[in-house]
């Protein structure tokens, strides 16, 4: 007796728990469907509007300089030896006063799973991955970016997570620049609906 009521409480447990996720499922079928019917975002990327990423984006990789303007590197090769794929080579190098920087620092960005591990081993931070989102090349061997392109390479945001008025730049290659003259833009998780 005491073995079928157990089991029966077991059923209408089990029988309560299935009708909380369907409603869970009914929930989202209906905002699903609900935007079916509703005004699309469109984001006119690159001719009109360019994405800002938000500070924490993890983009290409860009090396920091101190106040003087030397590498803040040491070439402790931290991060070549934290990364999963391997991607990043540094070649130490000691100067006449006895300081170490490297002489060579590549990051084979085709073969780079922009996890940070790197940013984060590093103890001079001197490595960051930024806020570049658009690189791309015919051949995997062009997508390996030396030293000196890696301190040229643009940091973090400050703030981001908007979009901006932009124009695509054919003259020099394939650019998308930020317009100059109408720098305001909308937030574009704004226009998503939650419910």
């Amino acid at each position: 007796m005491g073995y079928r009521t157990m089991a029966t409480d077991d059923a209408r447990k089990r029988n309560w728990i299935g009708w909380v996720f369907f409603a869970d499922l009914l929930n989202g079928l209906a905002l699903t469907l609900s935007y079916l019917f509703s005004k699309t975002v469109t984001m006119r990327y690159p001719d009109k509007e360019k994405w800002t990423p938000y500070p924490r984006f993890r983009g290409h990789h860009f090396l920091l300089t101190d106040q003087a303007g030397k590498i803040k590197c040491v070439a402790c090769e931290l991060c070549a030896r934290i990364c999963p794929c391997s991607c990043i080579t540094v070649v130490p190098h000691e100067d006449q006063n006895g300081e170490r920087h490297p002489k060579v620092f590549e990051v084979d960005t085709a073969r780079c799973l922009f996890c940070g591990l790197c940013e984060d081993a590093c103890p001079v931070e001197a490595i960051a991955l930024g806020q570049l989102y658009e690189f791309s090349a015919y051949s995997s061997g062009d997508l390996r970016v030396g030293r000196d392109e890696l301190l040229s390479k643009p940091g973090k945001t400050r703030q981001g997570g908007n979009v901006i008025a932009a124009r695509l730049n054919t003259d020099e290659g394939v650019r998308v620049e930020p317009k100059e003259e109408d720098e305001d833009g909308h937030d574009w998780w704004t226009r998503l609906r939650r419910k």
